[in-house]
């Protein structure tokens, strides 16, 4: 009999140790999430600001100091850019890296290695939008110019300091309710943000409604309905500009079948409402004799904030104003 219970105890042991450190379809494995000293209790705060705690920033070449104001704007004071650019990356990441993967995931098509299954229609459909081969490109360029490559190089190093020094208990909630850990950061991560938020600006498309319009029109009654370019319109990039470069060439079949790669389903749309628009004023009309410029971003309330306001100063650099995490 006493075995019996023996046995019976320890299979309810084995079964809790396994359960408890399993990940039960979207539940995270909650053993580490309760756990009182490394899970979610850790992501707690007593109530105060929580950014006054100094924190040493690894693979420094010189001091910087990070002052965070009464708004909790971080403000960096470098002595060179490229440490100045380290400590932007690291302390961007300090506050806003699952933000930060989660954007980069979605625009290359990734969200299905987070969240599962759910996700694959998404990651397809951002595939197919070719985010990524943009964002190669993209990168290449910047890589390609000494400045850009410096800085860039320079966000990459301070976001994998911060990425590298973290623990479990560190981690955002986020990675805790989702059981995954953050990768490494790469400048192609910078890209693949800012295609994304090329696409919300301006990635609205009726590709799914234009082929089935297509099939049933016929090609030369769509194309007499519509056109490539009305005569018309005012592009903001004048008609009579040259283009320097030579376009890729592309393949056509000579017959494809409706809908093409599209689903019935309605694939997700950028915010119609979402927009930009700036304008400059010359020196010549200021009273300080310097230019000023000024845009007007149409974007919506998210949470987290598609922005993030620092302060950046060094020797050769002092702009305070909204960053893009990543």
């Amino acid at each position: 009999m006493n075995f019996i219970k023996f046995l019976f105890s320890l299979l309810i042991a084995a079964a809790l140790v396994v359960g408890l450190n399993e990940k039960w379809g979207q539940v995270p494995p909650l053993g580490k999430f309760l756990d009182p000293y490394n899970g979610f209790w850790a992501n707690a705060t007593s109530g105060e600001v929580p950014f006054q705690e100094s924190k040493n920033i690894p693979e420094l070449n010189n001091k910087v100091e990070v002052y965070y104001d009464s708004l909790l704007i971080p403000h960096i004071y470098a002595e060179s850019d490229e440490d100045l650019y380290k400590a932007q990356g690291f302390v961007t990441a300090q506050n806003r890296l699952w933000q930060m993967e989660f954007q980069t995931h979605a625009s290359a098509g990734r969200i299905s290695e987070i969240i599962g299954g759910g996700a694959l229609e998404f990651d397809r459909y951002q595939r197919r939008n070719g985010l990524l081969y943009a964002a190669e490109k993209a990168i290449k360029a910047m890589e390609d110019n000494d400045v850009t490559s410096n800085i860039i190089n320079s966000y990459t190093e301070g976001v994998n300091a911060y990425i590298n020094g973290l623990t479990y208990k560190e981690l955002p909630i986020e990675y805790k309710l989702l059981d995954y850990k953050p990768e490494n950061w790469s400048n192609l991560k910078s890209a693949l943000l800012l295609k994304y938020m090329a696409n919300d600006l301006a990635g609205g498309d009726s590709d799914a409604e234009n082929n089935y319009l297509l099939k049933t029109l016929g090609k030369d009654r769509f194309d007499f309905l519509f056109p490539d370019r009305y005569e018309n319109m005012d592009p903001i990039i004048p008609k009579s500009k040259k283009w320097e470069f030579e376009p890729l060439e592309v393949n056509r079949p000579d017959s494809v079948s409706f809908p093409l790669v599209f689903s019935d389903k309605k694939m997700p749309q950028p915010d119609p409402q979402n927009g930009s628009n700036n304008w400059a004023v010359s020196g010549s009309k200021t009273n300080t004799g310097k230019p000023m410029l000024a845009n007007d971003p149409h974007l919506g309330l998210n949470l987290p904030s598609i922005w993030y306001v620092m302060h950046l100063n060094s020797p050769e650099v002092n702009v305070l104003g909204a960053t893009l995490p990543g």
